[in-house]
């Protein structure tokens, strides 16, 4: 399956022998819509992603989930057919469970940074986050090839899209991150270390100090 980019509607109801569906290229946005605010995560090649989204019908925390394509996704649809064979392959099904585990493990560590003050601190540990998958090393730093919006960098880190701009200006005047021409950035320095706590000034990209 390709997906172009904009909104993307899951299939409401499927056969509960699906197994989901196997991000093969691109990005793709899951916006959370709870109590009038709206968080973010997102989803590349390797991550698996389960067809049985969710409205907040059946919650008492009431939610919407929605999709969006922010680049062309190509889409394994690991169907009822693909269930029944694979059974042969033990080693795919235990593939398939990493791969959700580590989606798991993956927001684990992308709630522990929203606890994380003040939104300078916040938004420099996601970019080294999301370099873990997104990154490429150059000879002037990392470059991290994702074109994110000051509102989707918001509902990334929990704030609103002034914070974030204010913050980003911040972490432009230290030399920690650079927002480069083609509006993809680049990180410069050393990735935060989590036992220290980091500090930011004018020049200086990174500095740590005890926690």
């Amino acid at each position: 399956m390709t997906v172009q980019r904009g909104r993307w509607e899951p299939p409401a109801a499927v056969d509960p022998r699906h197994l989901g569906f196997l991000v093969l290229d691109g990005l793709l946005a899951r916006d959370v819509v709870l109590a009038g605010t709206t968080s973010t995560e997102l989803f590349g090649e390797g991550d698996l992603l389960h067809p049985l989204t969710s409205n907040g019908d059946d919650s008492l925390v009431r939610h919407r989930e929605v999709w969006h394509v922010l680049e062309p996704v190509k889409i394994a649809v690991l169907d009822e057919h693909f269930s029944r064979s694979v059974l042969a392959w033990p080693q795919v099904m235990r593939m398939l469970l990493e791969r959700a585990l580590r989606c798991v493990r993956r927001s684990s560590i992308h709630a522990a940074l929203l606890q994380l003050s003040p939104v300078e601190t916040r938004l420099l540990v996601l970019f080294w986050y999301l370099a873990e998958r997104w990154g490429r090393v150059t000879p002037l730093g990392v470059g991290l090839r994702l074109r994110l919006s000051h509102e989707t960098l918001g509902q990334l880190v929990g704030c609103q899209r002034a914070s974030v701009t204010t913050a980003l200006r911040h972490l432009s005047e230290s030399g920690a991150v650079v927002r480069r021409s083609d509006r993809t950035w680049l990180l410069v320095g050393s990735p935060p270390d989590e036992m220290a706590a980091v500090h930011l000034s004018p020049g200086l990209a990174l500095s740590g100090g005890a926690a």
